[in-house]
């Protein structure tokens, strides 16, 4: 089946509503690690309002327990993170994590597959990263 579209603004709206219902989190950040745009598995996930969510760094969003620990002395980013090593531009695409995050003020082990692919809108860079919740898989 191929979609062939009039108008850019209907193909933006069925690429809007693919990523609104996917079942995985999917979420955008711009070059300093904020979140700019998540899906609904991404706030079902977090278990957030959308105003705590919007602007904050994807580790804080998600509550992983790492952060605050080794971290580098002017900022409270950890300095070996393997997510925010992948959303940096290194040499890894994806990322297979088991990691305790605090979810709705529980701390919960995770199992989590990370995709990020770097794109440039409007002149920035930034990264959209799809989280597989892989927990309960197993």
């Amino acid at each position: 089946m191929r979609l062939e579209f009039v108008k850019i603004e209907e193909a933006n709206a069925v690429v809007n509503q693919l990523i609104e219902h996917h079942p995985n989190a999917i979420f955008v950040t711009d070059h300093n690690f904020k979140i700019d745009f998540h899906n609904r598995a991404f706030q079902k996930l977090t278990q957030r309002e959308k105003h705590e969510i919007y602007g904050k760094e994807f580790c804080e969003t998600l509550g992983c327990t790492y952060r605050g620990n080794a971290v580098t002395p002017d900022k409270n980013i950890c300095k070996n993170c393997r997510i925010r090593e992948l959303l940096s531009g290194s040499n890894i695409s994806e990322l297979d994590i088991i990691r305790d995050f605090r979810i709705h003020n529980e701390v919960v082990t995770k199992h989590f597959f990370i995709q990020s692919q770097h794109i440039v809108m409007n002149n920035k860079k930034m990264n959209i990263v799809i989280l597989e919740d892989r927990t309960y898989k197993h």
